[in-house]
């Protein structure tokens, strides 16, 4: 069913050959155009449609649709951007290979077949008039829910029973359940979404493809901290930020390790900057945006695939609101390759929640990408991991004639005690365990804490600390490192009371 009654139509030219095409993934299902596929027709003035081009439109292309003022609205993977125009469109020697709206079953959530919700979700057009809008959904027969907390061009409805109509509209761009938390009112902040060079990506795009294995075959990615907000002890905001890096590493194919500078490729840079901080997307303040991502390399280009920005000016907080770790893991899910969920429990979701890790559903999302995690990469997990006689940089099966072989592979680390990433306690120290194994032997357990202590942990495969606390917050990183280097690590976080 389409959405757009179109009028005054004008035909689009053939601006490349069908080998330039991509397909436009969408989460409902992919548009791909073939070498009979004919035009679409682009509508009139003031409608919202989609337009593909032959390659990644790059920034000369945005730039004259500009001029000839269509405006962008979002990307849309893989070559495509949403965009709107104040007249009938020029489209001439732009390389577009199609051109079509969005239909309604594009914009309703798989998620309403489920169960229904309590409230609506509905998520319009950004460059919709919001006061025409209410009127609009009211004549419809829906109630509107108000609530302070919501971003631009949203709304919460309830009551209605053409959900469908409400989708046929040009106007309205996806429909999701709302959470409880939107629906009872709670002070609740909105992620806009991910980014990309082309533009935000709207509810109803697919998750992307993620990071493209390295030449080794893994997804081995970095994390560099530009700057950081001196609301907090900076310790402790690595450690929070550090602590939501391992719980996406835990459950996929994925390894995060520090990087000695910003620029390195596959690497994360995380900083809290304050307004317009150097990329297209300044930021609005005290109680608006709280962060922003861009989505891996591609769609964005190095170095700032995959980089997460944090608003400065607003309140951070370890353990309450802001709370910086629950930031940081719907953040980092982003900068991962993954959009929002519509499952209003789960950490995706379009709004923060206080999150102590991750749901089933972000859980199956990251596994989507890149496949579930390695628990133990020995290759005889049935027996417990033995020393090796000699030492593992020179392993004796290795003929002389051939150079040593190169361990890439990280040690696989767990912590069994405490049960939670946060716990509480009253108490001076904290006992923490765990587990390691390496596909060689893992040499040595180390930890840190936020406050400045440091040590080394009893045995190895059986690992085990005593930690001292102070009072309030204390992030406790834990390491397990192999002969060659590498290292694995988690994080929790104890609040002593």
């Amino acid at each position: 069913m389409r959405l757009l009654r179109i009028s005054g139509l004008v035909a689009l030219l053939w601006a490349s050959s069908a080998s330039g095409q991509g397909p436009i993934r969408l989460r409902n299902r992919v548009i791909q155009p073939d070498h009979i596929t004919r035009f679409a027709k682009a509508p009139a003035a003031g409608a919202h449609y989609i337009l593909l081009f032959g390659a990644f439109p790059g920034p000369a292309i945005r730039a004259e649709l500009a001029r000839r003022q269509i405006r962008i609205l979002g990307y849309v993977p893989d070559s495509a951007l949403m965009v709107s125009s104040q007249g009938r469109p020029n489209l001439d020697g732009l390389g577009v290979t199609w051109s079509g709206p969005l239909e309604a079953a594009d914009k309703i959530s798989p998620a309403l077949d489920a169960a229904p919700p309590g409230a609506y979700l509905v998520i319009f057009q950004p460059d919709v008039d919001m006061a025409v809008i209410r009127a609009w959904v009211q004549s419809l027969g829906f109630e509107i829910l108000e609530n302070p907390y919501l971003l631009p061009a949203q709304l919460l409805l309830t009551g209605g029973s053409n959900v469908a109509g409400l989708a046929d509209s040009d106007l309205v761009a996806y429909i999701l359940p709302a959470s409880a938390d939107l629906i009872e009112g709670n002070p609740v902040m909105g992620c806009a979404g991910p980014l990309t060079e082309a533009g935000p990506l709207g509810e109803y795009v697919a998750t992307s493809s993620g990071w493209a294995a390295d030449a080794a075959g893994n997804i081995s990615l970095q994390y560099y901290f530009q700057s950081l907000t001196n609301q907090v002890d900076p310790a402790i905001v690595e450690g929070e930020i550090q602590r939501a890096f391992g719980e996406w590493q835990k459950y996929a194919q994925i390894t995060l390790s520090p990087a000695d500078q910003a620029t390195a490729a596959r690497t994360i840079v995380i900083q809290f900057a304050h307004g317009a901080h150097g990329d297209a997307y300044p930021f609005d303040g005290p109680g608006g945006v709280l962060a922003h991502t861009f989505y891996p390399n591609p769609p964005n280009s190095e170095p700032i695939a995959g980089d997460m920005h944090f608003d400065a000016d607003e309140s951070w907080h370890v353990g309450t609101n802001t709370d910086i770790f629950s930031v940081a893991l719907h953040e980092m899910g982003h900068a991962l390759g993954l959009g929002h969920s519509s499952n209003p429990g789960a950490v995706m979701y379009p709004y923060y929640r206080f999150s102590s890790g991750l749901t089933d559903d972000d859980i199956a999302g990251i596994r989507a990408l890149y496949g579930t995690a390695v628990s133990s990469p020995s290759p005889t997990p049935s027996q417990p991991p033995v020393q090796p006689p000699t030492p593992p940089s020179q392993p004796p099966t290795q003929p002389p004639s051939q150079p040593p072989v190169t361990d890439t592979t990280p040690p696989s680390l767990t912590i069994t005690s405490p049960g939670s990433t946060i716990t509480s306690t009253s108490a001076a120290t904290v006992q923490i365990a765990g587990k390691a194994s390496d596909n060689v032997a893992v040499t040595s357990v180390k930890w840190t804490t936020s406050n400045g202590d440091s040590g080394t942990a009893s045995g190895t495969t059986a690992w085990s600390a005593q930690v001292p606390l102070l009072i309030g917050s204390t992030a406790v990183t834990i390491r397990a490192y192999d002969a060659a280097g590498n290292s694995a690590w988690r994080s929790v976080t104890i609040v002593r009371h």
